[in-house]
């Protein structure tokens, strides 16, 4: 036998599984986003008012895609405003206390009252003396004794208002005022933030795949949201596929797959295994065949084309994968 012969014939009986068929396993699915399709709906109960974007339009994270009707909340943000500003106003006040020049006027008017409750104190004493020795009468002492009280008092009383003048900031009165501020500022926050929520922002850069409700229609339903909008990165697509149970422990990622179906037409799309959930469920895509069963539990797996792929989203189609 002639050398090249037998050492084809060798790998033949020694390696039989290289030339063994390949077997396949098969499922059906649907295209969707690598980024699945986002589902956006406002916070809050409202009216839709006008969407800012077009379907099959590309927008980018941040964008505006949609806003409620929010007279209202921009009215508590006006108001929220102008509370923040007067217990801004107040806090200065307090902080700024009296005048300056208005304590100096007080301090110089205690200083004079000062020197008349010491000239009275004086002249009483100059009066007792003269009593004393008869030179004076009983009233004059007597008036001059009332005199001295009175500017004492007096003295007394521009003592305690140059006082309270010039202690008018209390730290009670400052950490009241300051407290005020934080309130306010607090509640401008809320008022923005409530604002805020009435616009429909995007998450990711995408397409906007679907406007779903109207103009004028309730953002809620039942007291639950209700989706506005459908958005979804269209730069990348991938099948999210159902294998039967049986085949579950068989699948991996990195498998080497197929996509195909009567949507593409004569296209068969080479394609890798991604991801294979680890948790089964209930069957939810049909290929609505008679001998098709429906009570079979399925995994899911996500299964990558390896070129691009140009197709609709949600296109029902079947993969097959590779498990040799």
């Amino acid at each position: 036998m002639p050398r090249f012969a037998y050492l084809l014939l060798s790998l033949l009986v020694l390696s039989p599984s290289l030339y063994a068929e390949q077997r396949w396993i098969q499922g059906i699915g649907y295209v969707e986003p690598t980024s699945e399709i986002r589902r956006l709906a406002f916070k809050h109960p409202g009216i839709l008012g006008e969407y800012k974007v077009l379907l099959d339009q590309q927008v980018k994270t941040g964008s505006i895609l949609a806003v409620q009707h929010n007279t209202e909340e921009q009215s508590a943000v006006a108001v929220a405003e102008s509370q923040l500003s007067a217990a801004k106003a107040d806090l200065e006040k307090v902080l700024a206390g009296i005048n300056p020049y208005e304590i100096e006027a007080k301090k110089n008017a205690q200083r004079v009252s000062a020197l008349d409750a010491e000239y009275a104190r004086r002249k009483l004493e100059r009066i007792n003396q003269l009593r004393n020795h008869k030179f004076a009468s009983e009233d004059e002492r007597d008036l001059a004794e009332t005199n001295a009280k009175l500017k004492q008092a007096d003295n007394r009383r521009l003592t305690a208002e140059t006082h309270f003048l010039s202690n008018y900031v209390r730290d009670v009165d400052k950490q009241l005022a300051l407290a005020q501020v934080s309130v306010a500022e607090a509640q401008l926050q809320a008022a923005r933030q409530r604002l805020a929520e009435t616009y429909l922002i995007a998450p990711i850069d995408g397409t906007v795949l679907e406007r779903i409700l109207r103009v004028g229609e309730s953002t809620f339903s039942v007291g639950s949201p209700e989706p506005a909008i459908l958005l979804g990165d269209m730069s990348k697509l991938r099948v999210r596929a159902e294998i039967d149970e049986n085949y579950a422990l068989m699948l991996q990622q990195g498998q080497k797959a197929v996509i195909f179906g009567r949507g593409l037409g004569e296209k068969e799309i080479p394609a890798h295994v991604t991801l294979v959930k680890k948790i089964m469920g209930k069957k939810t895509v049909f290929a609505k065949t008679a001998t098709e069963r429906k009570d079979i539990d399925v995994i899911q797996v996500f299964v990558e084309p390896d070129t691009n792929l140009q197709t609709p989203v949600g296109l029902e189609v079947n993969v097959k994968i590779a498990i040799n």
